[in-house]
């Protein structure tokens, strides 16, 4: 499947402020996100550094704005296709399942500054807040889920480990070019996803 190019994704001669984004993205999967100062991220994006402080007045918010929106962008891109409510649980969450893997294979460098973020103290109260409203219709698809009795009954917290884990050491070993991601190994991985979270599954 084709990566689709995210509004990041823009040049400094169409939208500085997205280049700037862009910018930060490669600069911080290649050296990190402590050792990306503004100065380079400004010489990355072909602006002026007092350019990069009229649309962010500091490190710490460039980041915050960019952490939610490539949970935005990744949101849009693993949002439920309406004909998948009329396949089996199994092959709706497949469907599901296999839009969130391919987001994090496509776009490694976005799927490394969240993992970044989420490890480090540079969100804000008002980033986590803003967050967990994103999340909020999923925890209720969820907790649905569960009393409806699709999903094991397990914590949302391992609920995630378990279908996400597996894509994040995918995702490392295919970086490290260890394994080629082929479909047969994505639906290999499925399998035991499913025998880890759906009631019936062994």
């Amino acid at each position: 499947m084709a990566a689709t190019a995210s509004p990041v994704s823009t040049t400094p001669t169409t939208d500085k402020r997205q280049a700037i984004l862009a910018a930060a993205i490669r600069l911080i999967a290649r050296s990190g996100l402590h050792n990306t100062p503004m100065s380079a991220i400004a010489r990355e994006a072909g602006v002026a550094a007092g350019t990069l402080y009229l649309y962010f007045p500091s490190k710490e918010a460039m980041i915050n704005a960019l952490y939610l929106e490539i949970l935005e962008e990744r949101g849009r891109a693993i949002a439920a296709d309406p004909r998948s409510f009329e396949q089996s649980v199994r092959d709706s969450f497949w469907d599901f399942w296999h839009r969130l893997a391919r987001w994090h294979l496509d776009f490694p460098d976005r799927a490394n500054l969240i993992n970044q973020c989420e490890a480090s103290s540079i969100l804000t109260t008002e980033t986590r807040e803003a967050e967990q409203r994103r999340h909020a219709e999923g925890m209720t698809h969820f907790d649905e889920a569960v009393a409806r009795g699709t999903f094991r009954a397990l914590s949302l917290q391992v609920f995630w480990a378990l279908i996400a884990g597996p894509i994040f050491v995918l995702s490392q070993m295919c970086e490290k070019r260890e394994i080629e991601i082929t479909d047969e190994v994505l639906r290999a991985t499925f399998d035991g996803v499913c025998r880890s979270v759906l009631r019936g599954e062994v």
